[in-house]
């Protein structure tokens, strides 16, 4: 078994209390996903939300970069995430949130406008995710008042913090 490299707890401060995750339906990374949870000491301290693309239908501003009426399609994602988050406090009392994003994410490629975003330059990728990621963080910091991490996990299971 290999050595999975994790942030170090000077990038970011561990959550004390529950907190909620947001990550993507693909299933090469559950267990990687999980694993980094139990690394944090949250195991049996999350509600999982999922959504395709994790925070890439969340924006409110970067609607000329899908494809031809994509977002109009799956606007009502946002919606529902959001009333999660607000029932999540309420009954489990979630404090943080953490937004997991991937490498080669297939709703990146089914939904962006290729011509806006290259996906297939590793750089590129990675700042295309912080970009939807750190959005959607200052919108939950905003709205629900939650202290929010953004993270990037590679196909390996490597997870970085989304600077």
């Amino acid at each position: 078994m290999s050595n999975l490299e994790y942030p170090t707890t000077d990038e970011y401060n561990l959550p004390k209390k529950n907190i909620l995750v947001l990550s993507c339906m693909d299933l090469r990374l559950t267990d990687n996903l999980v694993d980094f949870l139990n690394f944090d000491n949250l195991h049996n301290r999350y509600d999982h939300f999922i959504l395709a693309g994790t925070s890439l239908l969340t924006t409110q501003t970067k609607k000329h970069w899908f494809k031809k009426d994509i977002y109009k399609n799956y606007s009502h994602w946002n919606a529902t995430l959001h009333n999660h988050i607000a029932i999540a406090k309420e009954l489990h009392h979630i404090e943080d949130i953490y937004i997991i994003e991937h490498q080669d994410c297939g709703a990146y490629d089914k939904f962006l406008n290729h011509n806006k975003v290259d996906i297939n330059d590793k750089e590129s990728e990675i700042k295309c995710h912080r970009e939807f990621a750190h959005e959607l963080a200052e919108t939950i910091r905003k709205e629900h008042k939650l202290h929010v991490h953004c993270f990037f996990i590679d196909l390996r299971g490597n997870v970085k913090v989304l600077k």
